[in-house]
């Protein structure tokens, strides 16, 4: 154990050493922290404004639902454009975006069906942000260390998961949604400068020679197809997606009952929700620890498998908790589950995927991700029906059925490597676009 964390030890220093890879790392950890403060404030202001949970499931159905509409394009002109350039201009823009909503909240005040809209805008541009980004990990580390550095930085993203929610609730509670926003647009003008500091060259590919709108627009809708043929062939390409709709039918479900079973179902005030929300980043660091000092590649399917699995049942047990501490408990071990799921998904991702297809790959891991909020029209009148904890429950069962289907179609994504198995090894192995 000792030798195996201290490589560990001594790979994450040689990362951080990377001066590139340093700073796509510190701009996604002050991003990692404001998203995880704005999913838990947009939660709990929506909750204040509408009527019923049902309408924050709405919320959470338009902040996702551009991942699912423009994911995939956004993945393929990160492949034709250079990353660097369109990272920063998402950033820009959300500063912007968030300074205006400052303003107007503070002035005016806000209705939820104005701020449906501007969380629709923003996330269309967090859409930019995600698969851009991810892609960039891999293309500024050698290859032999995008695991670890896909590993380090989630890790990072489950320690920022810890300050975020507090201060999101924090401000929200004691000084109002604005300062909560401010706060938001201040921390991406600091990303977007740590990000305009990075030396990057874009991974040369074919085709960069294209001109004309009407030729680069040709060769997109060329590079996403590529990218849909390019996973078809992939059982353990097809497999991980299949968790990840599985794990996006639950998640967006589970945030939107959040406020009430917060404070109707365990009678709390919106800091001790934030806490419960910080506690899952708590147990996702130390899951994470675990997993980059215990696990192996051949293990990485089964990992996120488990982990997945594992987080549907924490979500089942958060929903019938009838005790604050039981839910403190619940949250942390929740965290263990996320923790496995985030990081082999984009480990399996992008370890499996050529410089050139890793853009058009993560957009359509973020188009999947943008799929699963889609339950927010079926969660809105779970809710009405069955109440907070009889909804929830509903999309597990679905959730739990997606899980068998993955299995019985792609059991790759559960099997360890082995030298000897032809099949599973060609699943595990590089693959190029033909």
């Amino acid at each position: 154990m000792s030798l195996r964390v201290g490589s560990t030890r001594q790979g994450a220093r040689g990362l951080i050493a990377n001066p590139d890879f340093r700073r796509v790392w510190a701009a996604g950890g002050v991003t990692g922290m404001v998203r995880w403060l704005d999913m838990l404030v947009l939660t709990l202001f929506a909750r204040d404004l509408a009527e019923a949970a049902g309408f924050v499931a709405l919320a959470f159905l338009v902040r996702m639902a551009p991942r699912l509409l423009f994911g995939m394009f956004v993945g393929a002109l990160a492949d034709r454009f250079n990353r660097k350039k369109i990272w920063i201009s998402s950033l820009l823009i959300l500063s912007v975006m968030y300074f205006a909503l400052t303003a107007y909240v503070m002035v005016e005040g806000i209705d939820f069906w104005l701020l449906l809209g501007f969380v629709f805008v923003a996330g269309t541009v967090w859409s930019v942000e995600f698969p851009t980004r991810r892609a960039m990990i891999a293309d500024v580390v050698p290859p032999h260390q995008v695991g670890r550095a896909v590993g380090l930085d989630w890790s990072t993203d489950s320690i920022v998961r810890i300050p975020g929610p507090l201060i999101g609730a924090g401000l929200l509670q004691e000084l109002g949604a604005e300062w909560a926003y401010l706060f938001t647009a201040c921390a991406f003008i600091v990303s977007a400068a740590i990000a305009s500091t990075l030396s990057y060259r874009r991974p040369l590919r074919s085709g960069d020679d294209a001109s004309g709108f009407a030729e680069v627009a040709r060769e997109t809708w060329r590079d996403i197809r590529e990218g849909f043929s390019y996973i078809r062939r992939s059982e353990l390409l097809l497999g991980t997606l299949g968790v990840t709709l599985a794990f996006n039918l639950l998640f967006p479900a589970y945030n939107a009952a959040l406020p009430d079973i917060g404070q109707e179902l365990l009678g709390v005030d919106k800091l001790r929700i934030g806490a419960l929300e910080a506690l899952v980043g708590a147990g996702s660091f130390f899951s994470a620890l675990v997993i980059a000092g215990w696990s192996s590649w051949g293990q990485s399917g089964r990992i996120y498998y488990a982990g997945t699995a594992w987080f549907i049942l924490c979500v089942t047990g958060m929903v019938l908790s009838p005790w604050y501490p039981l839910s403190m408990l619940i949250s942390f071990c929740m965290g263990f589950g996320f923790s496995a799921f985030a990081i082999m998904q984009t480990a399996l991702l992008v370890t499996r995927t050529p410089a050139e297809m890793r853009g058009r790959v993560m957009g359509v891991l973020s188009m999947v991700i943008g799929m699963g909020p889609v339950t927010g029209l079926q969660v809105f009148f779970m809710f009405e029906w069955f109440g907070i904890q009889g909804g929830v429950i509903s999309v597990v069962i679905e959730a739990i059925g997606l899980m068998l289907l993955v299995i019985l179609f792609w059991p790759v994504v559960i099997k360890r490597l082995q030298g000897s198995d032809p099949k599973v090894a060609a699943a595990f192995a590089p693959q190029r676009a033909r």
